[in-house]
């Protein structure tokens, strides 16, 4: 099959590897290739974080430069860090609500304006989605920690997977402890439906 090449990025603590594992698992239970490939500035809460996510017959994990078909971004500023793996057919869904920084808190440097941001991101691509992605989850699952959930469902709404929303939603449950099983079925039927 051809490969499908997804590249995920946001800051530590928004759930970046949760969410690589949940599409790894997914498919690896529809009998599908995957690899995937990590890196992440600092290993803590904050730092930049990219996941490389290559579903197919991939001769490296790394996606090639101007060649993600989904670039998902659960910080904005994230998006524009990235958007060099992305072109013109690339599709983007971007969580509209920032992680200001410590060095922005303390007047060190100051935070891109979201509209100059999206209107940056419509130079590389016309398929962007700006998503209150954060918003949903605290609504529908209680907690912000389930935004990653949210922009999976709507990944699996938009995007021409090579396997099913129920196939996600199992391998989500087989990823998250059973705890959160049911914020997190919300949180993924509630990015599923967003685009309805």
């Amino acid at each position: 099959m051809n490969v499908v090449n997804i590249l995920l990025v946001g800051v530590g603590g928004q759930g970046i590897l949760t969410t690589s594992g949940i599409l790894a698992r997914s498919a690896l239970k529809a009998g599908l290739n995957v690899v995937t490939a990590e890196t992440h500035g600092m290993a803590q809460r904050g730092g930049s974080v990219e996941v490389h996510v290559r579903i197919g017959d991939a001769e490296s994990p790394l996606i090639p430069i101007g060649s993600a078909h989904y670039l998902i971004a659960l910080e904005p500023s994230e998006a524009l860090r990235y958007i060099q793996y992305a072109n013109r057919d690339t599709t983007l869904i971007v969580n509209d609500r920032p992680i200001i920084p410590p060095s922005v808190s303390q007047g060190i440097s100051s935070y891109p304006d979201i509209k100059k941001t999206y209107e940056k991101l419509k130079e590389y691509s016309e398929r962007i989605e700006l998503v209150p992605a954060s918003k949903i989850a605290e609504e529908v699952a209680g907690t912000v920690q389930a935004t990653n959930v949210v922009v999976l469902g709507m990944l699996s709404k938009l995007a021409d997977l090579p396997f099913s929303y129920e196939i996600i939603e199992r391998a989500m449950k087989d990823v998250l402890p059973e705890r959160l099983h049911e914020a997190n079925v919300k949180a993924l039927k509630a990015g599923y439906d967003y685009f309805s």
